[in-house]
């Protein structure tokens, strides 16, 4: 073997300057913009967020790559023995200040507990979606008055369960005497049997000083199915068996009846920004059967505030006696949604 004289010179100051092994060349580093978008990432010991970051950062700096992916992969590597361990906390070197170290702060006891026994998925209960809605209302039938109302209403899909709130209050009064006060609260809870088909368990309170009733309480439970469900369009229909139990305010009997409930739902987004709703619902007893109807019109001002106008007619076959069977209520809307 042949080696020039300057080859072989080099090659005994390589060996001179590694005894043992020769070191490898540093690894090259990232731009220090991506290194702290990645530094960032890391501390939320959420390897997906590294992963993310590597991404975008390698879109932005195409030439630097190779040394993203190389450092982001280190730090994916180190979070896997620390993944539930709790937040990072940094700690500076008394010795050189310069020196920063990261760790993984133990979690607290309760929170060990927490980790090890999580709720199921059932009472998981996070972020609700849904709206709240101040009207100002004019009313016919049993009520003959202007009053104001408040409408809250809430959905929370958990799994293959739907957990769904409602409540209003309308209280009015003229001159100085109250003339309306309805109050009332209801429960249901969904669960998907498909992406068309449920199966519902219902409960609803209402109260309304001016119907006859003292209060009226109901409980059941049915299957629903979505006709239609598009971005446009929705329509749904459900109905099963129930008990409602309903005190008369003048006699004092108690209208204890099996009872069946139907209610249809019909949303028609007529362009955007404008909506309009058909709700029907209603309640059979052998001693009476209670029929409501409500239709909406609503314009959305931004993605969370609308304003509308709704009509509800309601329909009671048989009324406690001195008490008409039609009641009316149009409503000027003003609604949040969350």
């Amino acid at each position: 073997m042949n080696l020039r004289p300057w080859s072989l010179i080099a090659a005994v100051a390589a060996l001179s300057a590694s005894p043992a092994v020769a070191q490898p060349a540093a690894a090259p580093q990232p731009p220090d913009i991506a290194k702290a978008m990645l530094d960032a990432a890391a501390e939320t010991l959420d390897a997906a967020q590294v992963a993310a970051v590597i991404h975008a950062a390698s879109q932005v700096f195409p030439d630097e790559a190779d040394a993203i992916e190389a450092y982001g992969d280190m730090l994916r590597a180190r979070l896997s023995p620390l993944a539930g361990a709790g937040p990072i906390e940094v700690v500076i070197s008394e010795d050189d200040p310069d020196k920063v170290e990261k760790k993984a702060t133990p979690p607290r006891t309760a929170d060990k507990e927490l980790q090890s026994a999580p709720a199921p998925r059932f009472l998981d209960l996070g972020d609700w979606t849904g709206s709240v809605s101040a009207s100002g209302l004019v009313a016919t039938g049993n009520s003959e008055n202007a009053a104001a109302g408040i409408l809250a209403e809430a959905q929370l899909p958990r799994g293959d369960f739907t957990h769904n709130l409602r409540s209003y209050f309308d209280y009015g009064r003229s001159q100085g005497v109250k003339n309306q006060q309805r109050w009332g609260a209801s429960y249901k809870l969904d669960y998907s049997i498909n992406e068309r088909s449920f199966a519902f368990a219902r409960f609803s309170y209402d109260e309304d000083e001016f119907s006859g009733f003292d209060y009226r309480l109901f409980a059941g439970a049915g299957y629903g199915r979505w006709l239609v469900q598009n971005e446009d369009v929705a329509l749904k229909v459900e109905g099963g068996p129930g008990y409602q139990y309903a005190p008369i305010d003048d006699t004092n009997e108690i209208d204890r009846e099996f009872a069946f409930y139907g209610a249809t739902e019909f949303d028609w987004v007529i362009r955007t920004g404008l909506k309009f709703e058909q709700d029907f619902n209603a309640t059979w007893t052998s001693e009476t059967s209670t029929l409501i109807s409500t239709s909406t019109i609503s314009t959305a001002f931004t993605d969370s505030l609308s304003t509308g106008l709704s009509y509800m007619y309601r329909y009671e076959t048989n009324p406690p006696a001195g008490r008409v069977n039609e009641d009316t209520t149009v409503r000027a809307n003003l609604t949040y949604g969350f």
